[in-house]
C-alpha cells in the first residue's frame, strides 16, 4: 500500500471513530450549559489530553500487551473488528454506542470540569474503537518505522482537529442541529463500517494462511 493511501486510510479511521462531532460536540453543549468560556476552554483541554494519553498510551504499550497475553494481532483485529462494526452500527442507527457511553457514566458528570475526563475525554473521544483502531495500525505486522510514524502523526491530527471542533463546538452545533450531526455520524459509521470488515477479513485470512 502506498504511504499516502495508507495514511490518508488511518486518518479517515481514526476520525470516524473519534466521531467529535456526531458524539462530543453535542455531550458537550448539553454538559456545559451555564459554563463560563473558562470553564468551557478548561474542559475541552482537559478531555484532549485525556484522550490524546489514553491513544497513545495504548497504541505504544499494546505490543507488550499482546506479548504478555499471548495474543496474536491477526486475532485482535478480529475482535476488533467486530467491536468497530458494532460502533459503527449504532452510529447509522443514530445512536450514541453503549461501547462510548454509559448511563452511570453520564451520571458521573457532576462536577464541572470532570466532564473533560468522563465522558468526553473516555470513553467518547477515546473509547474501546478508538484505542483498539490505534493498536491495529500501530503494531500491524511488518509495520515499517514509517509506517507507524504515520500512524502517530495521524493521531495528533485527529487530536488537533478534535480539539478546535470543540473549541468551537456552541456555532458548530447551532449551524447544524441535531440533524446535522446524526447526518455527519452516519457518514461516518459507514465509513467505519467498511474499515471494520477490512479488519475482520484480513485478520481472518492472516489466520487461516497460519495454519496451513
Amino acid at each position: 500500500m502506498l504511504l499516502s493511501v495508507f495514511f490518508v486510510t488511518v486518518l479517515v479511521a481514526l476520525f470516524a471513530i473519534m466521531n467529535p462531532i456526531g458524539g462530543a460536540v453535542p455531550t458537550l453543549v448539553a454538559l456545559t450549559q451555564g459554563y463560563s468560556q473558562d470553564e468551557i476552554g478548561r474542559v475541552i483541554r482537559r478531555s484532549v489530553m485525556v484522550a490524546a494519553g489514553m491513544l497513545f498510551g495504548f497504541m505504544f504499550v499494546g505490543v507488550y500487551i499482546f506479548l504478555v497475553l499471548g495474543i496474536d494481532i491477526s486475532d485482535f483485529k478480529v475482535a476488533g473488528g467486530v467491536l468497530l462494526f458494532k460502533v459503527a452500527f449504532d452510529m447509522l442507527q443514530g445512536r450514541t454506542s453503549n461501547t462510548k457511553l454509559t448511563q452511570q457514566e453520564e451520571q458521573e458528570t457532576l462536577e464541572r470540569e470532570a466532564i473533560g475526563i468522563v465522558p468526553i475525554g473516555t470513553p467518547l473521544l477515546a473509547g474501546p474503537g478508538t484505542i483498539t483502531t490505534g493498536i491495529i495500525y500501530f503494531n500491524a505486522p511488518g509495520a515499517t518505522v514509517v509506517e507507524r510514524l504515520l500512524v502517530v502523526v495521524a493521531g495528533i491530527i485527529v487530536i488537533l482537529l478534535a480539539y478546535f471542533i470543540l473549541r468551537f463546538s456552541v456555532p458548530l452545533f447551532n449551524r447544524l442541529g441535531r440533524t446535522g450531526s446524526l447526518l455527519i455520524s452516519r457518514i461516518m459509521g459507514l465509513l467505519l463500517a467498511s474499515i471494520a470488515i477490512e479488519f475482520i477479513t484480513s485478520g481472518l485470512y492472516s489466520i487461516i494462511s497460519s495454519l496451513h
